[in-house]
């Protein structure tokens, strides 16, 4: 029940934060504008119709169709991942991240804002920070479970 618990209110927290920003940026930035905040990282508001790096540009059926299932393939590790603080995290994480991405692109014309940039990097939003967080995070458990089983399949026996 705690896993999913804290996995709601993390989708809650990162969906607000994900909105909020692109609704900050949509208010306060012009449509290709750029302010330079940092040497390196500037924000930039962008409308894209694609997903990272704009692929699949325009084609938002396909784009929703894939973005389910792969809610749905997350709701399948949250449910069989035992680290509740790993899966309620990581999963709501990627979760909170595509449904702001969703969200913003069903309610309004396909696109989603993106306003943050570095230099020599495509345009992204806090969706895509939480999506890639949430993912990287699932991925380094995954691999450090593997490593776990793997040792203890592999330990030389103890002296009685």
């Amino acid at each position: 029940m705690l896993k999913w618990s804290l996995l709601v209110v993390v989708i809650g927290i990162t969906l607000a934060i994900d909105l909020v920003t692109k609704h900050l940026a949509e208010q306060r930035l012009v449509l290709g504008e750029t302010d330079k905040i940092l040497p390196f990282f500037y924000l930039q508001r962008t409308a894209n119709d694609g997903v990272a790096f704009g692929l699949l540009g325009g084609n938002t059926t396909i784009i929703i169709i894939a973005n389910v299932v792969a809610l749905l393939v997350v709701g399948a590790y949250v449910a069989f991942e035992r680290r509740v603080l790993l899966a309620a995290i990581a999963g709501g994480a990627v979760v909170g991240g595509s449904l702001g991405n969703m969200v913003q692109r069903l309610s309004g014309d396909g696109h989603v804002t993106d306003f943050l940039k570095f230099p020599h990097w495509p345009n992204f939003n806090m969706a895509d920070v939480f999506i890639d967080a949430g993912i990287a995070c699932i991925f380094l458990g995954l691999v450090l479970e593997a490593v776990r089983t793997w040792r203890s399949g592999h330990q030389a026996p103890t002296a009685p």
